[in-house]
C-alpha cells in the first residue's frame, strides 16, 4: 500500500482536530473579562509587585515561629477552646439536624413539613458563620457561646440537607413492610431507615467535625472565643512570628482532624463488613459484624461520648447569657427594619460589584494555582511519591487556613483592598479544586491515554486529547461549585479589609446603623439565592 501524501496527511491531520472558533472566541472574552474586572478592583501589576517587597519583610518577621513558653502557653489555651466549640457544635448540631433532615425528605413526610423544613436548612446555609457569629456575639456577648451557637446553626443547615438527601436516595421497600405491618412511626424511623442512613449519617458528622475544627478558628476572629481570639489579637500587635506558631498549630490540628474522621469513615462506611458465625444456645447465629468491628464500634461511641462530656464540662461559658439572649435576638432585628435603602446606591451597590468581582476573579486564579497542583497528586499521571506527597501537603496547607486567615495575611502584606481578597479566595480555594481535580483525572479511564502513548504522542497531546475530554466534566462542576462557595466567601472578606460588601457591612456595624446591617446582610440573602439558581441552571445546562 502506498503511503498517503503529505499533504493528504495535514488535510486528515486538520479534519481530526478543526479549529474550534467557539472556543476561541469564548477565550478572548474571557481575557477581556479578567482585564475589565481587575480594573474595576483596581488590581494593578504596579501595586502587586510592590506588595512583593512588602512580602519579603512580612516573611522575615514571621520567621522563625514564636516558641516562647507564654506563648505556647497562649497557644495551647486558644486550640483547647477552639477543639471543645468544635466537639460541641457539632454533637449539637447533629442531634438538631436529624429531625429537622427527616422533616425534609420528600419521600416521608407531606410536603407542608418538607416546604418547612427545607426552608429552614436553606436559611441555616445561606449566611456565612462569620455573619451568623456577628449576630450571637450581639446576642450574648463575646466568647465561646457565640462561636458554639453559630457552628451550630452552620451544622445544622449542612447535615440536614445531606441526612434528606440520604433518606430520599435510600430504598422504600423496608419502610414500605413495616407500613403494612402496621408499624408506628417511630418505628419506621428506628427499624427502617436509620439502618439504611446510618452509616453516611457517621460520614458527615466526621467531616462537619473536620469543618467545624477549622471555623472554630474562624469564628474567634470575631469575637466568637477559640484560637481564633488568640490569632486576631496577634495581628493587631505585629506578633507576626507568633502569628506563625498559630497558623501552623492550626494546619496540624486539621490534618489531625482529617485523619480521624477518615478512620471514623473507615469504621462505619465498610459496605462489606466480615460477618462472623457464633454458636449458641439455638444452633449457629450469623453476625453481620465480628467482635472486633463491634468493640470498634463501641468504642467509637464512647470516646464521642466522652469528648462530648469533657468539652461541656470544661468549657469557660456563661450559661446566664442564654436566658436574655431570646429578647436580644428580638431587639436586634426589631433595630433593622425598616431597612436603610438610602445606603444601597451610596455603599453597598459598588461593595457588591466588587465582591462579586473578587469570587470570580479568586476562582479563575485558584483553577490556574490548582491545575499544576492536582496534576502533582495524581498518580497515573506523575509517578514520583516526593511529588504527590509535596502536592497534597500543598492541598491540605492551603484549605487549612481559612479564606479570612488568608486575608489577614495578604491585607499585611498587599494593604486593603480587593487585592488582597482576591489572593485570599484564590490560595484557600487550591485545596478544595486540586482535590477534586486530582480525584477526577485518576478516575479517567487507561484506554484512550494508552492509545495516544502507544501512538507516539506526545505529552501534552495526552493531557489535551486523553484526559481532558473526561475531565472536562469534573472540572466545569467543581469550578461552578467553588464560585458558589467564593460568593459566599467574598461578602465577608471585607470585615478585615480585603474588600466587598463585608466593608459596607463592618462600617455600619461600627456606627450602630442597624438599619444599614439589615440592608448589606438582605443584599447577601439574594446574592446567595441567585448565585445558587444560577450555578444550577449552568449545571444542568452545560455539564
Amino acid at each position: 500500500m502506498s503511503a498517503l501524501p503529505v499533504s493528504a496527511g495535514s488535510s486528515l491531520r486538520a479534519r481530526a482536530f478543526p479549529a474550534n472558533w467557539p472556543l476561541r472566541i469564548g477565550a478572548l472574552l474571557f481575557v477581556a473579562y479578567v482585564i475589565y474586572a481587575a480594573g474595576i478592583v483596581d488590581i494593578r501589576w504596579e501595586r502587586f509587585v510592590q506588595g512583593l517587597g512588602n512580602g519579603a519583610r512580612f516573611l522575615g518577621r514571621m520567621f522563625p515561629p514564636n516558641l516562647a513558653h507564654d506563648k505556647l502557653q497562649l497557644l495551647a489555651q486558644g486550640m483547647l477552646e477552639s477543639l471543645q466549640i468544635a466537639i460541641i457544635a457539632t454533637g449539637a448540631g447533629v442531634l438538631l439536624a436529624l429531625p429537622v433532615g427527616l422533616c425534609a425528605a420528600r419521600n416521608l413526610m407531606p410536603l407542608p413539613v418538607t416546604v418547612l423544613a427545607r426552608g429552614l436548612i436553606a436559611l441555616c446555609r445561606t449566611f456565612h458563620p462569620v455573619i451568623v457569629a456577628i449576630l450571637f456575639v450581639k446576642a450574648v456577648g463575646f466568647g465561646a457561646l457565640a462561636g458554639i451557637l453559630a457552628l451550630i446553626v452552620a451544622t445544622i443547615g449542612f447535615i440536614a440537607k445531606l441526612i434528606a438527601e440520604a433518606i430520599e436516595e435510600m430504598s422504600m421497600k423496608p419502610i414500605e413492610a413495616l407500613r403494612a405491618a402496621g408499624s408506628p412511626f417511630l418505628s419506621v424511623v428506628t427499624m427502617g431507615v436509620v439502618p439504611q442512613v446510618l452509616p453516611r449519617f457517621i460520614g458527615f458528622a466526621a467531616y462537619q467535625l473536620d469543618s467545624n475544627l477549622r471555623n472554630s478558628a474562624l469564628v474567634g476572629l470575631v469575637g466568637g472565643g477559640g484560637i481564633g481570639a488568640t490569632l486576631f489579637t496577634a495581628f493587631q500587635r505585629f506578633d507576626y512570628d507568633f502569628v506563625l506558631t498559630i497558623i501552623i498549630a492550626i494546619i496540624l490540628a486539621v490534618m489531625a482532624g482529617e485523619i480521624l474522621s477518615a478512620f471514623m469513615r473507615r469504621v462505619y462506611q465498610d459496605e462489606a463488613p466480615s460477618g462472623e458465625v457464633k454458636i449458641g444456645a439455638s444452633g449457629p447465629v450469623w453476625h453481620r459484624f465480628t467482635t472486633a468491628e463491634r468493640s470498634m464500634r463501641l468504642a467509637f461511641w464512647g470516646l464521642a461520648a466522652v469528648a462530648l462530656g469533657w468539652s461541656v464540662q470544661t468549657i469557660e461559658i456563661i450559661p446566664e447569657f442564654l436566658y436574655d439572649a431570646p429578647a436580644q435576638t428580638v431587639d436586634l432585628f426589631a433595630r433593622m427594619w425598616p431597612i436603610d435603602w438610602a445606603y444601597f446606591p451610596k455603599t453597598v451597590q459598588q461593595a457588591l460589584v466588587e465582591t462579586l468581582h473578587t469570587a470570580t476573579l479568586g476562582t479563575i486564579l485558584a483553577i490556574l494555582l490548582a491545575t499544576p497542583v492536582a496534576l502533582m497528586c495524581a498518580r497515573n499521571i506523575t509517578s514520583s511519591a516526593w511529588v504527590n506527597t509535596l502536592g497534597r501537603f500543598i492541598l491540605v496547607a492551603t484549605r487549612s487556613v481559612h479564606t479570612l486567615v488568608w486575608a489577614l495575611l495578604f491585607v499585611a502584606v498587599f494593604g486593603p483592598g480587593a487585592l488582597a481578597g482576591v489572593l485570599a479566595v484564590a490560595v484557600h480555594s487550591i485545596g478544595f479544586t486540586g482535590k477534586f481535580l486530582a480525584e477526577a483525572i485518576e478516575e479517567a479511564k487507561p484506554g484512550p491515554i494508552e492509545a495516544l502513548r502507544a501512538a507516539g504522542a506526545p505529552r501534552r497531546s495526552v493531557l489535551l486529547k486523553g484526559f481532558w475530554p473526561q475531565v472536562k466534566p469534573a472540572f466545569l462542576a467543581v469550578s461552578l461549585f467553588r464560585w458558589d462557595i467564593n460568593v459566599r466567601e467574598s461578602a465577608v472578606l471585607g470585615l478585615v479589609g480585603a474588600g466587598g460588601l463585608g466593608v459596607a457591612l463592618q462600617a455600619a456595624m461600627d456606627n450602630l446603623y442597624w438599619d444599614q446591617v439589615g440592608l448589606v446582610l438582605a443584599v447577601i440573602f439574594a446574592v446567595v439565592v441567585v448565585t445558587e439558581i444560577v450555578t444550577a441552571t449552568l449545571r444542568a445546562k452545560v455539564i
